[in-house]
């Protein structure tokens, strides 16, 4: 393992258990999609740009997130 890796356990072993088991899960995400290139489909795109061309578009706060990935189990 690279120094680098075991600084950064270091780093997420001091993290509240909640935030380690995220930071956990997107690790393995990341990892596991090592292989795959990330595709939107057209009307994926669309749809992304139609969001983010919406002057009157919502923007969550990060406790905002929190609380609705909660909600869902995340």
């Amino acid at each position: 393992m690279s120094n680098l890796v075991e600084d950064a356990v270091k780093v997420l072993r001091a993290l509240p258990d909640d935030v380690q088991a995220a930071a956990a899960r997107a690790i393995i995400d990341y990892g596991a999609g090592q292989d795959d290139d990330l595709q939107l489909s057209d009307e994926q795109v669309a749809e992304v740009e139609r969001r983010m061309s919406d002057p009157n578009r919502s923007v969550l706060s990060l406790n905002e997130v929190r609380d609705r990935l909660r909600h869902f189990g995340v």
